[in-house]
């Protein structure tokens, strides 16, 4: 039996209805990257088959060549290969068949294993509300509410007072409010769009430029959906990407009308492509650090050879260019995204332009790593990786040179390269396109992070100067507080264990609403760690829930940063645990460590801290230590 996508499918070749990319030869490098990718996935290499694709399919690639890819993508055992597992459940008054399969293929390609459950047309808010529904039974991870401006009750007469549009919108948020509510009680993670405005409307000018008109309460609804969300739902600005994409291209009325698919044929891999990155954001999958070239890339020119006043920055259609991307550059790192430097230059003369150059936006000191040298872009990658201690999955790489990309794609296949256009000034287009640096909320770590990181980078450098470790961590004169799931903590709880991968055992994922839930019952502990040294302060870097069963007290989930490996910080945590197992009485600490692609950095972790194996459980390996025992030492002081 047909599906709806494979109908569709069938209709709109034969029909004709999907608008083909001009660029032919865009469209042969498409179809040669899937077949490439087809042939890796005959051979096993599952790896490579999505870094190809990651390379050559993008949002607007043809939607016809997405549902190929997608088809390819589907047959892959995702959690074999590493892939997060992800539990999706989809409920709207549109239909939605043919978003399935571009969106598994953007979800595998964010890192995710996705399993789908789409429920019946028109049916969100009885399965939502209907404990026993297929939704629930599903027990997704997140529900997506795909609503469009014709779920919202905002009928308006020509006229209508401001005080009569404020109450319709009013009337409107409570109704989502509602949903949203019913959900995070059974632990979900909830994401809704906002309404994307219709390109048509009787009304003209007026619908957008009075009080009363329909694009004017269509805009206030989504501000005030803003403002309402809660933590625990994430909004997805649906208008802004159907206004990219084009409003007239975003709504097809012939297949409205005809079978109510709300969002063209076209337009399809757009969506798709937006909430799996947002998705991914929302999940802890989003990229963590861009690294620059210098040359051509944040000025135009080559300083070595043009000298300060001979490089591009400022003055000119080109200089006015890329102040306008640094300064975009400059933004995502406010909002916490790590910058590093990598160039083929000389390192003094490299920073020359960030130091001395009136028109420069960015400064040296918004740099967590700044590496200049001759070797190759490869290597200076992978150290820039390293000394953030920072997978290469979390890196996006800029560079304007079409070489030094292709060595990166081939040599790091993790790192996401985008392509960047010849002229500067759509730069900044080609870094948004992949939206790889997608964010739910946004805290003062965040805007911290670039702090954080080059401070951890000097503690590097200071390290270097002890031949004794333990002078070295007495050096650092570390002080470590500690606490619950308080209402300033919780979200940063949730979303320090939502994104870790590499110092977290288990591979939990506990929504902020679970962890609120967990933190009511006496039977769980929850508890944060903050860490300051010489350096500065660290931020929040641990997160802990423990579970008492009996006489037992099981680490359900221990994540932490990596910044602060190897500083006894493993040895304060373990601490904490054995001192709540002393005062819940407990005569046995239990931990679990499940093996991922991401963690075989603490594979080793409970036997290094003197737990005994003690039995296999569903994959996991479980290890135990007696409560009795005497704490571990550690250099990191207790600031209770």
């Amino acid at each position: 039996m047909e599906s709806g996508a494979d109908i569709l499918y069938r209709n709109i070749v034969e029909e004709g209805r999907v608008r083909m990319p001009l660029d032919t030869m865009d469209r042969t490098r498409v179809k040669d990257g899937i077949a490439r990718a087809r042939a890796a996935v005959a051979e096993g290499d599952v790896p490579a088959a999505l870094a190809i694709l990651r390379a050559t399919i993008g949002a607007e690639t043809d939607f016809l060549d997405q549902l190929r890819a997608a088809r390819l993508t589907s047959g892959i055992d995702g959690a074999a290969h590493g892939l997060r597992p992800l539990r999706l459940a989809i409920a709207g008054a549109t239909t939605l068949d043919h978003l399935i399969p571009p969106l598994q293929l953007w979800l595998t390609l964010a890192g995710f294993a996705p399993a789908i459950h789409l429920a019946p047309f028109d049916t969100a808010t009885a399965s939502i509300l209907d404990p026993g529904s297929e939704l629930h039974a599903f027990r997704p991870d997140l529900v997506w509410l795909f609503t469009t401006h014709r779920d919202h009750d905002l009928a308006l007469a020509p006229g209508a007072t401001p005080d009569a549009v404020r109450a319709a919108v009013s009337r409107a948020v409570a109704a989502r409010v509602a949903l949203w509510d019913a959900l995070r009680a059974r632990g979900c993670l909830v994401m809704e769009n906002n309404a994307p405005v219709p390109a048509d409307d009787a009304a003209g000018n007026l619908s957008g430029a009075a009080s009363w008109g329909g694009r004017t309460a269509l805009r206030l609804l989504n501000a005030e959906l803003a403002f309402a969300a809660p933590s625990g739902v994430v909004l997805f600005d649906l208008d802004h990407v159907a206004a990219r994409h084009g409003r007239r291209a975003w709504h097809d009325p012939r297949y409205w009308f005809h079978s109510k698919h709300a969002v063209a044929p076209d337009a399809t891999g757009v969506l798709a492509h937006a909430a799996a990155r947002l998705i991914a954001g929302a999940r802890g999958l989003a990229r963590k650090c861009l690294v620059l070239d210098l040359d051509n890339t944040l000025w135009g020119g080559v300083i070595g050879d043009d000298g300060l006043a001979g490089i591009a920055l400022g003055s000119g259609a080109a200089g006015e260019a890329f102040v306008a991307f640094q300064a975009h550059v400059k933004a995502l790192k406010d909002r916490g995204i790590i910058l590093a430097a990598c160039s083929k230059n000389e390192p003094e003369t490299a920073a020359l332009p960030f130091r001395d150059h009136p028109d420069t936006v960015l400064r040296l000191e918004d740099f967590a790593v700044f590496r200049a040298g001759w070797g190759n872009k490869a290597d200076a990658v992978r150290d820039i990786a390293t000394t953030l201690d920072i997978g290469l999955d979390a890196l996006v790489f800029i560079d304007d040179n079409p070489m030094e990309r292709d060595i990166v794609r081939q040599h790091l296949p993790d790192v996401a390269v985008p392509e960047m256009p010849e002229d500067p000034a759509h730069y900044i287009a080609a870094l948004e396109a992949g939206a790889w640096f997608e964010a739910t909320g946004f805290n003062a770590e965040d805007a911290a992070r670039t702090r954080l990181y080059a401070e951890n980078a000097q503690r590097a450098e200071h390290r270097a100067s002890f031949v004794d470790m333990q002078g070295y961590l007495a050096s650092l004169e570390m002080v470590a507080t500690t606490g619950g799931a308080d209402a300033f903590h919780l979200p940063r709880i949730a979303q320090l264990i939502g994104k870790s991968n590499q110092f977290h055992l288990t591979g939990t994922r506990p929504t902020e609403a679970e962890i609120a839930a967990l933190a009511r019952d006496p039977a769980w502990t929850v508890l944060h760690i903050r860490l300051r040294d010489r350096f500065g302060d660290n931020g929040l870097i641990a997160a802990l829930l423990l579970h008492q069963q009996g006489p037992d007290l099981l680490v359900h989930t221990w994540a932490m940063s990596c910044r602060v490996l190897a500083r006894g910080m493993e040895e304060f945590t373990a601490n904490l645990i054995l001192r709540d197992a002393r005062r819940r009485g407990c005569t046995r600490i239990l931990g679990r460590f499940v093996p991922s692609a991401k963690n075989q950095l603490v594979a080793g972790l409970y036997s290094r801290l003197g737990f005994t194996l003690a039995g296999e459980e569903q994959g996991a390996s479980l290890f135990a230590a007696p409560a009795d025992r005497d704490p571990w030492p550690t250099m990191v002081h207790h600031d209770a």
